[in-house]
């Protein structure tokens, strides 16, 4: 029996170190893990414009039917932000980013997504602008049930990268008067050296105060 268990432990590492050194990656956990994995290949930012055709590109439509099962796989999406592969990290806050919004007709209705708020403002402190920078917005477009995340999106104006910069103002404008405690920030930023950053924090501090 004991000599069962120990073939059926090194099989089990084996199949591991496969995954890893092999494949380039650990294995998935389940289901929803593949799904977040299928993600790494999808290019961002989302396209501006449909196709004067008509016709979606077969990544556009691979994309779709990925999103329209994502909805299911949120605390795989969770994990997906902590994942060494920066292409998985940045489709994931994209997508957190979207479902936030509502904005994408295949991730309606708009799902309730509070609960990955401790691993979106982790990834504010994100390697990568674009991760930094979706993870923001995911965050405005919870305002104001993730308002816990006010002080890192105040540091965040003062990131080096100007994209994160513009994000951490668009979000902060998301909550209105809660973010009050901003505008001290915000009005710094309005000597920024990037016209867009003054912009949009202007726009920001106007939503603050417009009540």
């Amino acid at each position: 029996m004991r000599k069962q268990v120990s073939a059926a432990l090194v099989a089990i590492g084996a199949i591991f170190l496969l995954s890893v050194f092999v494949l380039g990656c650990p294995p998935v956990q389940d289901k929803a893990d593949e799904l977040v994995h299928q993600l790494r290949d999808l290019p961002t930012p989302l396209p501006g414009i449909a196709p004067g055709n008509g016709i979606l590109p077969e990544i556009e439509r691979r994309r779709r039917e990925i999103y329209r099962q994502i909805t299911e796989a949120l605390a795989a999406l969770q994990r997906g932000l902590h994942h060494d592969d920066v292409r998985i990290r940045r489709n994931v806050a994209l997508i957190f980013n979207a479902l936030a919004g509502g904005w994408v007709e295949e991730l309606r209705p708009k799902l309730n997504i509070v609960s990955s708020l401790p691993e979106l403002v982790a990834a504010l402190d994100d390697s990568d602008s674009n991760v930094r920078a979706w993870s923001a917005q995911a965050i405005g477009g919870m305002a104001p049930d993730s308002i816990a995340a006010l002080p890192s999106l105040i540091r965040l104006i003062n990131n080096p990268d100007e994209g994160s910069r513009n994000s951490a103002c668009i979000a902060l404008g998301a909550f209105g008067p809660a973010a009050r405690d901003a505008l001290p920030a915000l009005r710094g930023a309005l000597s920024d050296s990037s016209e867009q950053v003054r912009a949009f924090a202007r726009r920001a501090i106007e939503n603050i105060q417009s009540h």
